[in-house]
């Protein structure tokens, strides 16, 4: 069977099911609605929030809610065959490339020699465990909703997800954490939602192949 009939066979076994999307929406809302809770009863808000989302800090929040609605876009259009998302792919491409442009100028007016300072702090500790512990419903969730799909590269597809939940996780975090400084942020959460987008790869690989 040649590539394009193979695609246009799984098309249409997709269709035979209710949409990934529509499918997910009411468990994906109940995780959320226990990672909120659970948020709120072991982490809490910051005592100076409305500050912090006054001022720049607020990157730290939006940054990775928009990563996580792109990379979700993404996962949904990965797991049907004929379904194109060059938008948020490349949306997606320009938000990581616009983060890792401020890292590298917060490390030139900082200097490498401040990055081990901005990390040697216990916080690098409590978020990069926080924030891989909100997501892991939100990416259960999402690669059992996923699975309904038929993905053509279920690791990426899995990847997606991943970064999907760390990028919500991780905007549910920041309403915590108190460190605002470029050098922490961008690094702490930027390998806190890695780990999580590489736990999704790993796990989609299995999970959603076909």
């Amino acid at each position: 069977m040649k590539t394009d009939e193979l695609i246009a066979v799984l098309a249409a076994a997709t269709k035979l099911q209710a949409p990934v999307a529509r499918m997910m929406a009411l468990p994906l809302f109940g995780t959320v609605s226990l990672s909120v809770v659970s948020f709120a009863f072991f982490w809490g808000v910051r005592s100076d929030l409305l500050a912090a989302l006054g001022s720049m800090a607020a990157l730290k929040t939006l940054v990775p809610l928009v990563l996580g609605a792109l990379a979700a876009a993404l996962a949904l259009a990965l797991a049907h065959p004929t379904r194109v998302a060059n938008g948020p792919a490349s949306a997606l491409g320009i938000v990581i490339a616009l983060s890792a442009l401020a890292f590298l100028l917060a490390l030139g007016r900082e200097g490498l020699a401040g990055l081990p300072g901005a990390l040697s702090t216990p916080e690098l500790l409590t978020c990069l465990l926080s924030i891989p512990a909100l997501a892991a419903p939100l990416l259960g969730v999402a690669l059992w909703g996923l699975s309904a799909g038929a993905s053509l590269r279920p690791w990426l597809t899995g990847a997606m997800a991943g970064l999907a939940a760390g990028g919500l996780a991780a905007a549910l975090y920041s309403l915590y954490c108190n460190m605002d400084m470029a050098l922490f942020v961008l690094p702490a959460y930027g390998m806190a939602i890695g780990s999580v987008m590489i736990a999704g790869a790993l796990s989609g690989a299995r999970l959603l192949k076909w």
